[in-house]
């Protein structure tokens, strides 16, 4: 039954009397994830590290040079600029250090220690900077304590400043990491969930290929071939042939309403129940009822089950069924009439209290019965047009075909139409008359 989305991936099961069972796996292919490139590594790391320091250092003292000029204070930019790099360059290892242990404090102890070490750190860049003046001769006139008092507070407000930015963006990287950490421990659970789920949905749907039968009973006089298409890992529809004697067969098709985990279980509770309701002297309308009340009494409110039960009696050639809300049965004539075993029962769990009836049809040499759940009909093409009625009557008409050719003649063209992906489960059951 619809219920949204077009799955890629596509598992199919075709059963006939000429193959037991063919299990056919498409699986689309997922890329692999290649290794980082060596090659794209770049080359000279600890050069890159100190332009970047170099970088940074002229970035400061160029801001902070135009932030003095446009207070009017018009400071010589080029001992300043000397001064900013020759001493930024001596006391950025010890800075660092100094910086990186703080920063993996917490707040507010970080800040705490950031102004005393940095208050510290700041007067000896202070007195570096006029012995730098005074020892490399950019400064011979004034005295020691003249440059100091000309040059120390600025060169302590750029060190508080250049400090305090270092340790903004250290707390900022730091903040990240945690966030990168955490998000990596997060994807990790959820691979190793979603890898869980895959293995789960893997056994489940091992378990419920099992619930299908391995092989199709034949009786003399008839054929029968089925095929089971999931549009996900494990799927609603159902199908079963069970002999009831030796010239009996007992044939149905049943939908579940909805995909996925919740229509396989309650796809499960179907066979189960439907093998111990179909046995020889039970009618469809007596496996119907039956199956009904079970599923009223156990199943979810808006869940049900479309479900069409057909006794093939081979010696007198009377097909006796009935139609549990499902899609009608298409019945060909030899001669090229075509019939739609409608029926007249509700759908299976919602009305406890339903009358089932039993209707015949006579069969002749040569008729075919098609059984489809609606995933045949309405699988979609890339306009959203749907596979169709009209089309599986077409498909279906393969002259003197066997059931297993016929059911191939479905198959192909629908998986063809929607390029195999289909919108719902789907599944096809053929009976033809022999002789």
């Amino acid at each position: 039954m619809r219920d949204g989305g077009c799955p890629r991936t596509i598992r199919s099961v075709t059963f006939s009397a000429e193959r037991d069972k063919v299990l056919v796996f498409r699986m689309s292919q997922v890329p692999e994830i290649n290794a980082p490139n060596p090659l794209l590594k770049p080359r000279y790391p600890n050069l890159r590290r100190l332009l970047q320091v170099e970088g940074f250092l002229i970035f400061i003292i160029t801001l902070v040079w135009t932030m003095l000029a446009a207070l009017g204070q018009s400071p010589s930019f080029l001992p300043m600029f000397w001064c900013g790099v020759v001493v930024g360059n001596v006391l950025i290892p010890l800075a660092w250090v100094s910086w990186r242990k703080i920063g993996e404090l917490s707040p507010p102890w970080n800040w705490a220690l950031f102004f005393p070490a940095q208050g510290l750190l700041s007067a000896i860049c202070a007195f570096g900077t006029v012995l730098f003046l005074r020892f490399a001769g950019i400064d011979k006139v004034h005295a020691f304590w003249q440059i100091f008092h000309a040059t120390g507070p600025l060169t302590i407000v750029v060190c508080m400043a250049t400090g305090l930015i270092l340790l903004v963006v250290g707390e900022v990287q730091r903040k990240l990491k945690e966030r990168n950490q955490q998000l990596e421990r997060t994807v990790e659970k959820g691979t190793i969930a979603l890898q869980e789920q895959e293995q789960e949905l893997k056994r489940a749907r091992e378990i419920q290929q099992m619930l299908l039968p391995s092989t199709l009973p034949q009786i003399p006089g008839a054929q029968i071939s089925g095929a089971w298409q999931p549009a996900r890992e494990v799927g609603g529809d159902y199908f079963d042939v069970i002999q009831l004697d030796e010239k009996r067969v007992g044939i149905c098709v049943g939908d579940v309403a909805g995909k996925g985990i919740t229509a396989a279980l309650l796809m499960a509770n179907l066979q189960a129940s439907f093998r111990a309701f179909a046995i020889p002297d039970a009618s469809p309308k007596v496996v119907c009822s039956k199956l009904n009340k079970f599923l009223c009494a156990n199943t979810a409110s808006g869940k049900f089950v479309t479900f069409f039960y057909a006794v093939l009696d081979a010696n007198s050639r009377t097909l006796t069924y009935e139609n549990a809300g499902h899609s009608p049965g298409m019945l060909l004539r030899a001669e090229g009439a075509t019939e739609s075993l409608r029926g007249g029962g509700s759908v299976l769990g919602v009305l406890p209290d339903w009358e089932y009836q039993d209707y015949a049809v006579q069969l002749g040499a040569g008729d075919k019965l098609v059984l489809t759940t609606d995933g045949i009909t309405e699988a979609e093409n890339a306009q959203l047009e749907e596979f169709g009625e009209d089309r599986l009557l077409e498909a279906s008409r393969v002259q003197d075909g066997s059931a297993l050719e016929t059911q191939r003649a479905i198959m192909q063209p629908v998986t063809a139409f929607c390029s195999g992906n289909f919108r719902d489960d789907a599944t096809l059951l053929v009976l033809r008359l022999t002789t």
